[in-house]
């Protein structure tokens, strides 16, 4: 199988949708006032942080079906399957676990998720997006 011009099409509009959270996400772990102190920047934060890993787990389900890759077993499997197919860096993803690992916490452990765990996550996280963004469009050019 391939890439229809329809996938890269999508693929592009989660990109875009993606490099706003990401941005936003760098500028809030620059900050170096109390903003996870305030309830609606922290709920903010950790929607953007759990959106921002839905849209790195569609576009890597729309490549591994439009290409035929094996069949993914979770959230991090997902992303494993584009760093054994050499889309993905595979440092990178050693990284990028932990804010899946967050966004689960964000679902089934969310009573337990402190001020600092945000501010946290966002500290640590943030950067992570961009270098998917930028594997996936030299991906994209390639094919």
């Amino acid at each position: 199988m391939f890439l229809t011009k329809g996938h890269k099409r999508q693929i592009e509009a989660w990109l875009e949708a993606l490099g706003v959270r990401a941005a936003w996400l760098g500028e809030l772990a620059e900050r170096e006032d109390a903003w996870e102190l305030d309830l609606t920047w922290r709920l903010a934060a950790e929607r953007a942080l759990w959106t921002s890993v839905e849209y790195v787990t569609d576009i890597a389900s729309l490549i591994i079906d439009a290409l035929v890759m094996r069949d993914p077993g979770g959230y991090a499997d997902i992303v494993k399957v584009l760093v054994e197919e050499e889309v993905l860096d595979a440092r990178w993803f050693d990284v990028f676990t932990g804010v899946i690992d967050f966004r689960s916490r964000l679902l089934r452990d969310h009573a337990r998720i402190t001020p600092t765990d945000v501010r946290e996550a966002v500290s640590r996280y943030a950067d992570l997006f961009a270098p998917f963004m930028d594997q996936i469009r030299e991906f994209l050019r390639n094919n």
